[in-house]
């Protein structure tokens, strides 16, 4: 008798070598998954270059030349020691009431599907009136004839259909361009200011395609964001979440609402930086449109198990080893360790056209299948073989729980290790390991 089949430590070192050797192809489909992850992000790109991109709306905001005087260095001349420089002050609105229509669509590129939209809104509010002392102490000049309404649009590709603009009651054009070296994707008309006055109310009504993400940024000192869609499955991000919401199965509502003490920029912006601007755009809320089974990431979890899995396998065979007589090969558990390998790449390939649940099921099960038929032989006892099924089977479906409950995973994955633990050293508790494999001399 060899020392392979009477040696339990060298038995235990070789399955432990060959658990080690499973690490690198569960690296192999991790890297695998990432790459087909990262195909589904570009064709989101590449939809998205043609129809319009996730989009931001940032306005609108009233942009205000002036000039202003500095101390020039180096200047000893009373009428030289000044520079003279133009700026730009923005006005944010008093109030600020945003209204989205959104109709969705999924459009398909190649095996993956992009969720696209098309979403009417309305902005309407009003500015506060602007006086001279909004400016810098050192203004000396403003451009209230100059004066600017912006309206940032993250991807101009998105805007279609009709665009209108009401301010202080009176229909103007937008132009390409906001003028704005800060946000400068966008539109502009011109406003043509006179200091003081009433306030300035203002409506806009555009038509504005996009993917994936729309938000909204509450630039008023009050803003109210009501937005509607026929997307059942919202996500919603950004600072804040909607004050109400409903989700039902033909769409969703929601309302945002926020005031500019939840903010960390004022309502009148001197001189814009990227600060400021960072601030502004960080302040968005509003919608993702998530497709329900992004299998990548559940496929991601579930290989973070493949270890695991493959660990508690090699137990339950050795374990049958050890009640059953019959010693297995190292090959025989490579074959079988493959098998649990393949069931990631079934699943991926699969999900990648089923969708995730159908191709869970059906590699989980061929899989179980295949193990199980394998047992019946190796292990020379068809009940053995059939128990050897009903676990992966058991194993699959707990697996699926886990990955179907983000929040309890780590609670459930620490328990099921504890009871398969408290299994092993039931069952092995008589085990003589000394005697493990040595023949009794009749």
């Amino acid at each position: 008798m060899s020392k392979l089949q009477t040696s339990v430590n060298l038995r235990l070192a070789i399955l432990g070598g060959m658990v080690l050797l499973f690490i690198i192809p569960l690296v192999m489909i991790g890297s695998l998954i990432e790459e087909r992850s990262a195909s589904r992000n570009q064709a989101v790109v590449e939809v998205g270059e043609k129809w319009g991109s996730s989009q931001t709306i940032v306005g609108p905001i009233l942009m205000v030349p002036y000039n202003v005087r500095i101390p020039k260095s180096g200047s000893t001349k009373e009428k030289d020691k000044w520079d003279y420089i133009t700026d730009y002050a923005y006005f944010l609105p008093d109030e600020l009431d945003s209204v989205v229509e959104m109709k969705t669509e999924l459009r398909k590129r190649s095996i993956y599907e992009i969720p696209l939209y098309t979403s009417k809104m309305k902005l309407s509010g009003k500015f506060s009136p602007m006086y001279s002392s909004d400016f810098p102490l050192d203004t000396t000049y403003i451009y209230w004839e100059d004066a600017r309404i912006i309206l940032s649009v993250s991807d101009l590709k998105g805007l279609g259909g009709e665009m209108k603009l009401f301010w202080a009651g009176k229909e103007k054009k937008f132009l390409p361009g906001t003028r704005s070296s800060y946000l400068p994707s966008g539109l502009n008309a011109s406003a043509n200011l006179s200091e003081a006055g009433n306030f300035i109310p203002f409506e806009i009504q555009l038509e504005i395609k996009g993917s994936e993400t729309f938000s909204v940024v509450p630039i008023g000192k009050k803003s109210k964001l009501v937005m509607s869609s026929d997307w059942r499955d919202p996500s919603f991000n950004g600072n804040f979440l909607p004050k109400d919401r409903s989700i039902q199965d033909d769409g969703f509502s929601a309302v945002w609402e926020s005031s500019y003490f939840a903010r960390s920029y004022p309502q009148v912006i001197h001189s814009m930086d990227e600060s400021v601007l960072n601030a502004i755009v960080n302040s968005a809320y509003g919608v993702n449109l998530v497709i329900p089974v992004d299998h990548y990431l559940k496929m991601e979890r579930s290989v973070k198990y493949g270890l695991l899995f493959i660990v508690t396998s090699f137990a339950l065979f050795f374990l049958m080893e050890v009640f059953g007589g019959v010693l297995l090969h190292p090959i025989q558990y490579i074959l079988i360790g493959s098998a649990m390998v393949l069931f990631y790449i079934l699943n991926l390939s699969f999900s990648e056209h089923l969708g995730f649940l159908p191709a869970y099921i059906l590699s989980s099960l061929a899989v179980t299948g295949l193990i199980g038929y394998y047992a019946i032989s190796v292990l020379k006892n068809k009940k053995k073989g059939l128990i050897t099924a009903s676990y992966y089977f058991v194993l699959y479906s707990f697996l699926y729980v886990i990955l179907a409950s983000e929040d309890q995973a780590l609670l459930l994955g620490s328990l099921a290790l504890f009871l398969v633990l408290s299994a092993v050293m039931h069952f092995t508790r008589k085990v003589d390991w000394y005697q493990f494999g040595i023949k009794k001399e009749s």
